[in-house]
């Protein structure tokens, strides 16, 4: 009992941590949507989204050293040889040359294919300048995500959340600076400007340790990472996947509906998932390296290591699903007024896609801890198959939602999507590694959801009537309740 205890006290504990650092993303990140929608508008939002989403893209297919790929490989290295080894620093300059000749590639392409990736995103040529002037992100992105893996790696998770921090700020600043100096043209400078400067602070810790050192076009030092690239094919195939969904997600909805409707889509997928990240960040971060530890090797392992992996995941489940409640409900209450001082009453239009999207978040609460099981264990493939099938269905519900019911079908579509592939996920784990929700976890999940449901209901049912005013003291009810739950089961166990 007294190590149970201790374990959700330290996961209680590590996601106060990391959320902490979250928050101050997230405000920075709020603040900078909200002066999007003053200074460039809907359309600017729109435009913005699918200017970034092409950019990620074209990144993640290019990038042939996947930084998941990189803190693995640097972590064995890090832990065999030491801190400051010869070992891990030629390989970090392996890693960096990679890096820097994968994100010229990119940056070529999109430069030589901007009047296509024009025509495909908007319909026509009109914005081939633009994606001319955006290709230099593409560098960027790849070096940004090379040195944040270093950072991992060498366990300066201290210099990472302070570059974290600074990076957010600096972002907020350079957007409002930009939009409010060149409006919609600003929108390409302040993403170019935005990952450049990360970059730039980022390396401004890697390189104190490993001094930068990369060879782009030398074959001697690039055939060191053949590894490192097998390693990454299954890992980039999986983001590949996922982005061309963003991707096709925003291009139908930008065809078939309009540029507004791709930033009220990305506004709304923004308010659905960002106010939780603090419960995933930490998950990242804690439970993962945990994980990994138990259930590294590439089989299923012994009954008393299945045993301990089980454990482990169930706990965590349990912690996710007792905090995601209350915070969906508490904003889902606020929501119109957390629009209005967010983005402009305007906005309230994505209000039944975001109301629609909570259950996305409550089951990506419940299938994250289970996702990692195949990334513990090293096993690429099976990765690949699950991401690819989870791509597939947010690509196909969303799509679909949109066609039928607009911005609302959307949110439904991304919540059946989460829906289907928890069942897919569960099942195929357990048939792969032999992991098993408790029935004590399945209790917590479906209390939790009924309170959950319950108070979706009252706020739609108590929206526009004479008694509105109703909902606040049903939904402050139901979260004081779902809030005692949550205190009692984690006292309990």
């Amino acid at each position: 009992m007294q190590g149970s205890n201790q374990s959700y006290r330290h996961i209680l504990r590590y996601t106060g941590i990391f959320g902490s650092i979250q928050a101050v993303t997230m405000l920075a990140s709020i603040l900078r949507n909200k002066a999007a929608a003053l200074l460039i508008d809907r359309y600017g939002q729109g435009l913005a989204d699918l200017f970034s989403n092409t950019a990620n893209l074209i990144s993640t297919a290019t990038t042939l050293v996947m930084p998941v790929s990189v803190v693995r490989r640097l972590s064995q290295i890090y832990e065999r040889s030491g801190e400051h080894s010869s070992a891990l620093s030629e390989e970090i300059k392996v890693v960096r040359s990679w890096s820097v000749l994968t994100g010229l590639v990119a940056m070529a392409i999109v430069a030589g294919a901007a009047p296509l990736l024009s025509v495909l995103t908007f319909g026509g040529t009109h914005f081939t300048r633009s994606y001319l002037f955006l290709s230099p992100l593409l560098l960027f992105l790849s070096i940004n995500g090379t040195e944040v893996a270093i950072l991992k790696a060498t366990r300066q998770l201290r210099q990472l959340a302070v570059a974290s921090v600074v990076a957010a700020v600096a972002t907020l600043i350079i957007c409002v600076i930009s939009y409010w100096l060149w409006s919609l043209r600003g929108i390409v400078i302040s993403l170019d400007l935005s990952l450049l400067a990360t970059a730039l602070l980022n390396l401004r810790y890697t390189v104190k340790a490993y001094p930068y050192s990369a060879a782009p076009f030398s074959w001697r030092v690039l055939r060191r990472g053949g590894e490192l690239i097998r390693l990454s094919i299954s890992f980039l195939l999986a983001s590949v996947a996922a982005a061309l969904a963003e991707m096709l997600i925003r291009a139908f909805i930008s065809n078939h509906g309009s540029i507004e409707d791709v930033g009220l889509y990305g506004a709304g997928f923004v308010l659905s998932v960002t106010y939780t990240k603090f419960i995933f960040s930490a998950m990242d971060a804690d439970f993962y390296p945990r994980l990994s530890g138990i259930a590294g090797d590439a089989g299923t392992g012994t009954i008393q290591r299945a045993g301990e992996m089980n454990l482990l995941i169930n706990r965590q489940i349990v912690v996710c699903v007792l905090l995601i409640v209350p915070c969906l409900l508490l904003f889902t209450l606020f929501l119109p007024q957390v629009i209005d001082i967010l983005y402009k009453p305007e906005y309230r239009e994505v209000i039944p896609m975001v109301m629609c999207a909570t259950i996305y978040m409550f089951s990506k609460a419940i299938n994250t801890p289970v996702a990692y099981v195949s990334l513990a264990k090293g096993d690429s493939r099976m990765y690949l198959l699950i991401e690819s099938i989870a791509a597939l269905l947010l690509g196909a519900f969303v799509i679909a939602g949109y066609a039928a019911a607009g911005l609302t079908g959307s949110g439904i579509g991304l919540a059946l999507s989460n829906v289907v592939e928890l069942f897919v996920i569960v099942l195929v784990y357990n048939r792969a590694y032999g992991v098993l929700l408790s029935l004590s976890t399945l209790a917590v999940i479906l209390t939790q959801l009924l309170l959950l449901v319950a108070g979706l209901l009252s706020i739609a049912f108590f929206a526009d009537n004479d008694h509105a005013l109703l909902r606040y003291p049903i939904v402050l009810v139901l979260i004081a309740f779902s809030a005692v739950f949550a205190w009692r089961v984690i006292k309990r166990k």
